[in-house]
C-alpha cells in the first residue's frame, strides 16, 4: 500500500509495544479512508463510531475529512487570541553582522586609509542551523475545558515561532501513548518538519479538535493486533517517565503534556503562557518573553 504508515511491534521485559508512525496528516487520513480492518476479537464495539458526540465530536466520517484542514470550530477565537499573544511577544532574532575582512563585498574605507589588511566588509558566518523535536501528548482528562485545550494549542504554535525566530527549526509530533495490562500503544503523527513554515490550519485540528484524539486515534487503535482486552476501556494514559522512555524523548527534546500538567487553566492566555514556559524551562535554549496583558491605553496606540 502506497504511503502506508510505519508499524512496528516489539517487546521488552515489561511491555509488548505496538507503534504506528504517520509521516504526515495526509498519511493518517489515507490510512483511515482505507478502512483498516478492525480487530474484532478485542474490539467488539467500535467506540470510534459509537462514542456520544458531546464527548467525541462529530461522526468518524466527518472527523476523517477534517484532516484536509477544514476544521473551523472555535478557530476564530483561537486566531484572535493567538494574534493578541504574539503582539506582545519579544522575539530575539539572530541577524548576520557585517565585519571587517581581507575579502568582502564592499570596501572598508577607514581601514583602507589606515593601511590595515582588512580593507573590505563581509557578512559574518551564518550560524549552523539547529533543530529541535517537540512532542505534544494529545491525551487529556474529560474534565479539561475547551479553553484549556485551545490555549495549549496557541502556546504550542507560539513556542514554534519563538524557536524559528532564533534560527532553530522544529519537528512537531502529535501523539497518543497508552497501555493495557502488558501491552503498550503509541501513535505518532508528524505535523511539521523543520523546513516547513507553520501551517496553522493544518495544526489547529490535531491540537484542538476533540474528534482527532477521540475518533481518529481511537480508530487507529482499533486496527492494532492487540491480544489483551483493550475493548473495555481502550487503555490508560502512559505516565510521563514511560512516555519519555518508550518514545526516546530525552532532555534535548521537548514534551508537552496535558493542559493540567502544563499549568494551563484556560482563563487568561497570559497567565497560561507564563505557566507553560515555566514548566518547559527553556532559559538555556531561547529567550522567553515575560507575558503580561497589555495596558488598555497602550493597546489603543
Amino acid at each position: 500500500m502506497a504511503n502506508a504508515p510505519s508499524i512496528r511491534i516489539d517487546r521488552d521485559e515489561k511491555f509488548k509495544i505496538y507503534r504506528i508512525y504517520f509521516k504526515s496528516l495526509s498519511e493518517l487520513e489515507n490510512y483511515l479512508k482505507g478502512d483498516p480492518e478492525v480487530n474484532r476479537a478485542v474490539f467488539k464495539t467500535q467506540k470510534s463510531l459509537y462514542l456520544p458526540e458531546d464527548f467525541a465530536g462529530e461522526p468518524l466520517s466527518n472527523a476523517i475529512n477534517y484532516c484536509h484542514g477544514g476544521y473551523e470550530k472555535g478557530l476564530g477565537v483561537f486566531m484572535r487570541l493567538k494574534k493578541e499573544l504574539e503582539s506582545v511577544n519579544i522575539l530575539k532574532t539572530n541577524y548576520r553582522r557585517s565585519v571587517p575582512a581581507v575579502v568582502g563585498s564592499r570596501p572598508h574605507v577607514p581601514n583602507f586609509v589606515a593601511g590595515t589588511p582588512k580593507t573590505m566588509w563581509r557578512l559574518d558566518k551564518a550560524k549552523e542551523k539547529k533543530f529541535i523535536d517537540i512532542y505534544i501528548n494529545l491525551a487529556y482528562s474529560g474534565e479539561n475545558t475547551d479553553s484549556q485545550i485551545r490555549n495549549r494549542g496557541i502556546l504550542t504554535l507560539n513556542l514554534i515561532s519563538l524557536f524559528e525566530n532564533n534560527d532553530i527549526g522544529v519537528n512537531l509530533h502529535a501523539f497518543e501513548a497508552s497501555y493495557n495490562y502488558e501491552e503498550l500503544f503509541i501513535a505518532d503523527v508528524k505535523l511539521k518538519r523543520p523546513d516547513e513554515i507553520i501551517n496553522v490550519g493544518k495544526c489547529y485540528y490535531p491540537l484542538c479538535g476533540k474528534e482527532f484524539i477521540r475518533r481518529l486515534l481511537v480508530r487507529v487503535k482499533e486496527s492494532m493486533p492487540f491480544m489483551e482486552k483493550w475493548g473495555i476501556g481502550y487503555g490508560a494514559v502512559l505516565p510521563e517517565p514511560l512516555i519519555r522512555r518508550y518514545m526516546e524523548i530525552d532532555d534535548k527534546k521537548l514534551l508537552i503534556l496535558s493542559p493540567d500538567e502544563m499549568g494551563i487553566k484556560g482563563k487568561d492566555i497570559y497567565e497560561d503562557a507564563n505557566a507553560f514556559f515555566e514548566h518547559l524551562n527553556l532559559t538555556d535554549k531561547i529567550a522567553i518573553p515575560n507575558y503580561r496583558k497589555p495596558d488598555t491605553k497602550e493597546a489603543k496606540k
